[in-house]
């Protein structure tokens, strides 16, 4: 198991099996797998995309980790980590598959939760 905080973990698994998850809106050219894992963890104006834990409470606490999945639209945004409109399910699926002790459940459209397996 890595040693790596599990939001990392998750933001890495995301990026790994969805192309534009992460990318910059102001970056023209597309960005590295690592540059876009760590867009979806920084600290913006509404927080970051993924976050340890369940600080607001959607999982009923039973969370390892929160993805937000709704754009926010402010300065230096970028893609949201799972597009519930889109590929969203299969993505958090592969995701899932990679970070193999924890897997990903949508809450609801703007949410979803890692959870330990």
């Amino acid at each position: 198991m890595s040693k790596k905080p599990i939001e990392q973990r998750v933001a890495e698994a995301i990026v790994k099996h969805s192309w534009r998850a992460g990318q910059a809106w102001s970056e023209t050219e597309p960005q590295t797998e690592e540059e876009r894992a760590e867009n979806l963890l920084k600290d913006r104006e509404h927080g970051a995309y993924i976050v340890a834990g369940d600080p607001n409470g959607w999982s009923m606490g039973g969370a390892a980790a929160t993805i937000y999945t709704e754009p926010r639209g402010t300065k230096g945004d970028c893609e949201v980590p799972l597009d519930t409109y889109s590929d969203g399910f299969d993505v958090s699926c592969k995701a899932s598959a990679e970070l193999g002790d924890h897997y990903i459940e949508f809450v609801n459209g703007g949410v979803a939760a890692v959870f330990p397996s």
